[in-house]
């Protein structure tokens, strides 16, 4: 269990760096909103505007060194 006092640093630090990782997607016109939950910081909650199978494996692939569980859906 992460100390309280990291939860939002640690909330902060992962929503950045996926937010790096998906520049490119995001550069070819990905719309997306990424979120990770303080009750749940081990997952990256991602909603992706138009998704399809390919996407989704993209940002599979892409978000997949993080160290972290990715839930992706339509939004």
């Amino acid at each position: 269990m992460m100390k309280p006092e990291l939860v939002e640093q640690h909330i902060t630090a992962m929503t950045t760096a996926s937010g790096n990782l998906l520049r490119q997607m995001e550069d070819e016109g990905l719309r997306y909103r990424v979120t990770v939950r303080p009750e749940d910081t081990g997952t990256l909650h991602v909603q992706v505007r138009e998704l399809t199978p390919e996407l989704t494996e993209r940002i599979e692939r892409c978000l997949s060194g993080m160290g972290m569980q990715v839930a992706i859906r339509e939004g």
